[in-house]
């Protein structure tokens, strides 16, 4: 018998080697097949979960799981799926195959003309799926109803089988008549309003735009008739009397239909103009007094002279209904006919020094400035039109989905400059959505300003003195909140030369009797009058336990928190970096409910039943969803979204910890390889970027590097990585910063592991991370190679410069923010000289292949050009891979495969001692750009 059992386990264990012997390492041609899961939903009654699983390229799958019974059924092609709000039906779209979109792009087809979606419909009652093919969009109630409304493509006219012509001739036109081309194009479609319990279906052709009221009592949709001469007819589909009723006629274009979230009241907005630059008036109608009526054109008194409803502003009821918000501007102006060719113009851009915005943030900002709309309401009961927004005040913050009174004005506009070299700040007012008055209350805040639930008070952390204020708006009395209490409320790991940010406010009870406000650890219940005294509600269990707890709203539409009820807490513990989550019951301590070494997202809960779906993660295990109820017992895994990991060689992590060259403790994170030997020597890459710790139960995907390198790949192929913490305590020394906590870090890594080969050493990183390395190289040759994208190398030249994506001044960068230095160029000037790398390029040692594109947005590509040709110059070892009309960090997957594949080529080459490649030993001419690759190994 004993015979018997030994030979069963020896059996076990071979067969458990042999799997292990079997797993391959990742190539860079798994990343296709590797997929990723999201749009995870839960149906209100808690009984159907669904979500997307996609490969990277390729077609995906829509899963749909059943708790009660663990059944898994599935869709090919599947995604953005909604559930009816009872839980009957999913509907989604199904896309094209692949493969059949890829051959109509390989034979030019124009994007209008590609392949469409088809409307999936899928009964879970009976168990059933309806497909409606030639989708262009769908729309679900949100409340409740058994309607949905979903628009097709136009079906095409049949042909008569009895003309005479079988060539099909175009429209004469008559003498000064215009062409369908000449004018607006119009996109129509057939719109189908579908009983989806029923099956009962209602069509109308020549639909350009629809609306479905949240509740699914309405429709609203404008049909467009005519070529030469178009004709907008907006119908109103009611569906007690399933009857469809023409609320207005006319020539011209109606377009922006919108219903009140009961379907009782209509607005649309229309333009006779046959203009370009069309003039719109904005229409609304009531059911019940049945009297369509314009609102707002250019002779409307109500809103500033010359301005109208703009077609670029939203449209749309508050939650309530009692309100109709809109956005008004500048009655659009036809230019005038352009008769000079472009060799005729001039083409300049006018800086001038009191420019509010520089001219390359102006340009950046153009096209969105040009469509810019200012906040109106239209109050139905007074039947009062209201501008609440205007060229002084541009923007306006409405509360409670627009139900409040009350509402947030801002204006950043008399500080605009400073944006260039300070900080964001603006003018805050009260204004009043139904009298339309408004009031300033605050001036220059640099903080985030919030009016309270109730709308008694609003609410700001002041960073000058790191305290939280609140403001009575009906005595105008100002209460410093946190003055007396002996906690931090900003955040105490800020490390740039600037005022650091609040932990935040968790939220308000109810009538605003108490606001909840977080320190870095903890929870605190404040009066806002400033009468009572305050309560740390979590009894200090965070600091004390070094736990960061966080508020899970599970209920979007929550405005207050109800504390005499269980709260669910998500939590992170700062040093083992566990997670999960926690239970806070009114005077109570916390308690935990879930709490392990694993990542956690925030859950989702079921509308009308206690049942959660969440992901869970570690380096090993892809983020999977979970089901559960709210003490997250009898939890089951849903998905599997990647089975085929068994088959290959991952790796592991743990956390590590060595104290800086500046005597601080910190921490860092160490992938192992999956077969690890603590006999054999391992080369090792370093990255970092920041602080990489708390990640320490990322999954880390395979697929192909936008910028950085892979941590699966890496181990998997028989790296170690070290991801270092950095911490800048020294302002206007960054560089000296990485050096103290990224060379200790690797040294201490050295005296603590044999296996980690000290001549075997490369560096990674990108952006911050990328100057970083160029900075290292310049001071220490303990690395054998280095990898940096995107690095600034000379920060004197880099001061000056333009952030492209956005058209901001990079003075504010340097000054206040992550570049850290602290002072101006002329007031620091030996700083931003001994923080540049291009300085001390001669001192560089390490081979240095470098990423850095010629659209770069954030660090001007010439940065990366000033190091390669200093190096070039100097002869030492130096490649520059610049993608062609790529940003920052690559978009185009050909492109992020090839740095994947070119990155390990060059740390094989440096730290495993494989051949190197053809493009590193011979380059590659630029007549042969597109021809060869050079990935081939030199024998």
């Amino acid at each position: 018998m004993k015979k018997s059992i030994l030979a069963i386990l020896f059996c076990l264990f071979i067969g458990s080697l042999m799997a292990q012997t079997n797993k391959i390492p990742l190539s860079h041609a798994d990343y296709d097949h590797w997929k990723n899961l999201k749009n995870q939903q839960i149906s209100a009654n808690g009984e159907w979960i669904t979500y997307e699983v996609n490969p990277q390229k390729g077609d995906g799958y829509l899963y749909l799981y059943q708790v009660s019974t663990g059944k898994l059924d599935s869709v090919a092609r599947g995604y953005q799926a909604i559930f009816s709000p009872e839980s009957e039906i999913l509907s989604f779209n199904i896309k094209a195959q692949f493969d059949t979109i890829r051959q109509a792009k390989v034979k030019k087809i124009e994007k209008k003309d590609l392949p469409k979606d088809s409307l999936g419909i899928w009964n879970l009652m009976a168990d059933s799926i309806l497909r409606f093919p030639e989708l262009e969009s769908f729309k679900m109630p949100k409340e409740k109803g058994n309607w949905m409304a979903f628009l097709l493509k136009m079906p095409k006219e049949k042909k008569d089988s009895l003309a005479n012509d079988s060539i099909e001739k175009p429209e004469k036109k008559t003498k000064g008549e215009k062409g369908v081309k000449d004018k607006e194009k119009i996109e129509k479609g057939e719109l189908v309003i579908l009983n989806f319990l029923s099956g009962k279906d209602y069509r109308y052709k020549d639909v350009s735009d629809y609306a479905l009221s949240e509740n699914g009592n309405a429709v609203s949709f404008v049909q467009v008739e005519g070529d030469s001469i178009q004709t907008s007819k907006v119908n109103w589909f009611t569906v007690n009397k399933e009857q469809v009723k023409t609320v207005f006629e006319q020539e011209g274009i109606a377009k922006k239909t919108s219903l009140a979230p009961n379907g009782d009241q209509l607005s649309f907005i229309f333009s006779s103009d046959t203009l370009k630059n069309k003039t719109f008036a904005l229409y609304y109608q009531n059911i019940k007094p049945n009297e369509l009526k314009v609102l707002v054109d250019t002779l409307s008194k109500d809103i500033q002279k010359d301005w109208t409803v703009s077609e670029n502003g939203e449209i749309y009821f508050s939650k309530n209904g009692e309100k109709l918000f809109f956005g008004v501007a500048p009655r659009p102006i036809d230019e005038p006919k352009d008769t000079l060719l472009d060799e005729e113009k001039y083409h300049v851009d006018v800086w001038n020094w009191k420019d509010p915005l520089l001219q390359p943030q102006q340009k950046v900002q153009a096209e969105k400035e040009k469509k810019r709309t200012w906040l109106a309401v239209y109050n139905p009961l007074e039947n009062k039109v209201l501008q609440l927004g205007n060229e002084t005040l541009p923007d306006v913050k409405l509360y409670d989905d627009g139900n409040s009174k009350l509402a947030l004005g801002s204006s950043s506009l008399p500080y605009q400059q400073l944006t260039s070299w300070d900080d964001w700040y603006s003018d805050y007012y009260v204004v009043d959505t139904k009298t339309g008055k408004k009031d300033m209350v605050l001036e220059k805040k640099n903080s985030r300003v919030n009016i309270s639930p109730a709308q008694k008070y609003l609410i700001w952390f002041e960073t000058q003195d790191s305290i939280w204020y609140s403001y009575q708006i009906e005595n105008r009395k100002t209460v410093a909140l946190t003055k007396k209490i002996k906690a931090n409320f900003y955040d105490e790991t800020h490390d740039t030369p600037s005022d650091p940010s609040p932990y935040g406010i968790v939220g308000w009870t109810k009538g605003d009797e108490y606001v909840i406000i977080s320190d870095r650890y903890d929870f605190w219940k404040l009066d806002p009058t400033g009468v009572k005294g305050s309560e740390n509600i979590t009894n200090s269990f965070g600091r004390r336990n070094k736990i960061r707890f966080d508020y899970v709203k599970l209920d979007e539409e929550e405005l207050f928190i109800d504390l005499k009820k269980p709260v669910l807490l998500s939590a992170f513990h700062e040093f083992t970096k566990k997670s999960g989550f926690y239970r806070l019951q009114q005077d109570e301590e916390p308690e935990e409910l879930v709490f392990e070494d694993a990542g956690f997202n925030s859950p989702l809960k079921a509308k009308k039943a206690n049942q959660l779906i969440w992901k869970r993660s570690t380096f090993k295990d892809y983020p999977n969803l979970w089901t559960g109820n709210m003490r997250f017992t009898n939890s089951k895994q849903v998905s599997d979204a990647n089975p085929q990991q068994k088959n290959y060689l991952w790796g592991d992590v743990e956390l590590v910890k060595w104290t800086s060259g500046d005597g601080e403790e910190l921490q860092g994170l160490l992938y192992k390889p999956e077969n690890f030997d603590p006999n054999k020597k391992y080369p090792m890459l370093v990255y970092f970027y920041e602080r990489s710790s708390d990640a320490l139960h990322r999954h880390h995907v395979p697929q192909p590097n936008w910028s950085i390198i892979n941590p699966s790949y890496c181990v998997s192929n028989d790296y170690l990585i070290f991801m270092p913490d950095i911490t800048y305590h020294k302002v206007g020394y960054p560089g000296e910063c990485a050096y103290s906590a990224v060379v200790t870090g690797t040294l201490s890594m050295l005296d603590r592991y044999s296996f980690i080969d000290k001549k075997n050493i490369g560096l990674q990183g990108q952006s911050w991370g990328g100057y970083q390395i160029a900075y290292l190289v310049t001071r220490t040759n303990l690395f054998k190679c280095a990898m940096a994208g995107a690095p600034v190398s000379n920060m004197t030249s880099a001061y000056g410069g333009i952030r492209w994506g956005t058209g901001m001044s990079r003075m504010f960068q340097y000054e206040h923010t992550q570049s850290r230095i602290g002072g101006t160029l002329w007031n620091s000037t030996l700083q931003y000289i001994e923080n540049s790398p291009i300085f001390y390029a001669p001192k560089i040692v390490t081979p240095l292949l470098m990423m850095h594109n010629d659209h770069d947005g954030a660090v001007p590509w010439y940065q990366g050009i000033e190091l390669f040709v200093a190096m070039r110059r100097l002869q030492k070892p130096c490649w520059l891979l610049s993608y062609n009309d790529e940003d920052h960090n690559l978009k185009k997957r050909p492109n992020r495969v090839d740095l994947s594949i070119r990155t390990m080529q060059f740390f094989d080459y440096y730290l495993k001692g494989k051949p190197a490649p053809e493009w590193m030993v011979d380059g590659i001419p630029a007549v042969e750009k597109g021809i060869t690759d050079g990935y081939d190994l030199k024998k």
